[in-house]
């Protein structure tokens, strides 16, 4: 397994990052505890160092699972949670990101991760009634205090990384990449490398979409995340699924599955340090981590361009 370091910090992870939304068990259908377990365990077994999650996921399942996951091995692995998203507990979310929120919200995941601090921890999402230089603020206390190495934040674009930078040391920005995604290739990736902060690119393939394993004929319940998700909407499926069937000889050709392919695509965009891979089967991460230690071509990715759709808005916080 490739490790590169994250950002100016002193965090060397994995070029595969092990996704924990799912492992919250709301929103990608039947989740089983001691299966995500497994599978985030193997990741490790695989050379995986690296682990992201949310206070948001599951309403803070997801953090409570990973900490039993990992807790014989925390000494060798990254942990990286979020804060600034809130829940109701009944469907109700909200972006918070007031200072005073953000110093509750990281205790309470030490607690249901069941550690003393983390080594990233990040804002999901900037806050657009509080300014981010104050949520930045609070996250550079929280470090401080000894609850987080390093901090981070997420889902932010040249002009809001730049004024979190002013404000303090940033070492990531989690943001969309994928085939799909690329709305930030063209400016945040340059600007993120220029200033020395690594990315965590999130839905690396594309809520599934990516690995094959969905056809025309596919649906979603009410309430699954892919359901609510620009990527399965009735106008652009059947032009993503054209996308996936172009993608498989090349696959084939080099003797890799598609989930494979998507993810290198990946870690070969500029600017990129792990991508972040959601996994609810060992087998599920096993197929991911095939995705690095090779690279595709410049003529491949050349060949990769020609096939690639519009763009994709980026997505916003789900409601």
């Amino acid at each position: 397994m490739e490790h590169c370091s994250l950002g100016g910090s002193e965090l060397q992870v994995s070029r595969v990052c092990f996704g924990a939304w799912a492992m919250g068990g709301i929103g990608w259908g039947e989740v089983r505890d001691e299966e995500t377990i497994a599978a985030a365990r193997h990741a490790f077994e695989l050379g995986v160092n690296f682990y992201d999650t949310a206070d948001l996921y599951g309403d803070g399942h997801s953090e409570r699972v990973l900490g039993d996951a990992l807790r014989d091995v925390r000494d060798d692995v990254i942990i990286a949670t979020k804060g600034g998203r809130r829940s109701d507990g009944a469907g109700r979310y909200w972006t918070d990101g007031s200072p005073g929120w953000l110093k509750q919200a990281v205790d309470l995941s030490l607690d249901r991760l069941g550690v003393d601090h983390v080594d990233l921890y990040q804002l999901h999402w900037p806050d657009p009634d509080v300014p981010i230089e104050d949520s930045v603020g609070a996250l550079d206390e929280i470090r401080q205090a000894g609850k987080a190495r390093f901090i981070g934040v997420s889902n932010c674009g040249p002009e809001e990384l730049g004024r979190a930078l002013a404000a303090c040391q940033i070492v990531s920005n989690q943001i969309p990449v994928n085939m799909y995604y690329r709305e930030h290739i063209p400016d945040t990736l340059p600007f993120c490398a220029e200033h020395g902060v690594g990315v965590m690119a999130y839905g690396s393939l594309a809520q599934g979409l990516l690995t094959g394993k969905f056809g025309p004929d596919t649906t979603f319940a009410e309430g699954e995340v892919r359901a609510n998700s620009p990527l399965f909407a009735p106008d652009s499926y059947p032009r993503n699924l054209q996308l996936v069937e172009a993608l498989r000889p090349l696959a084939e050709r080099l003797g890799r599955t598609l989930a494979q392919l998507a993810v290198n695509w990946v870690i070969r965009q500029d600017g990129v340090v792990s991508a972040i891979c959601g996994a609810k089967r060992p087998s599920q991460i096993a197929d991911n981590v095939g995705g690095v230690d090779w690279a595709l071509s410049d003529d491949e990715l050349a060949a990769i361009e020609t096939l690639l759709p519009p763009s994709t808005p980026s997505p916003r916080p789900l409601k």
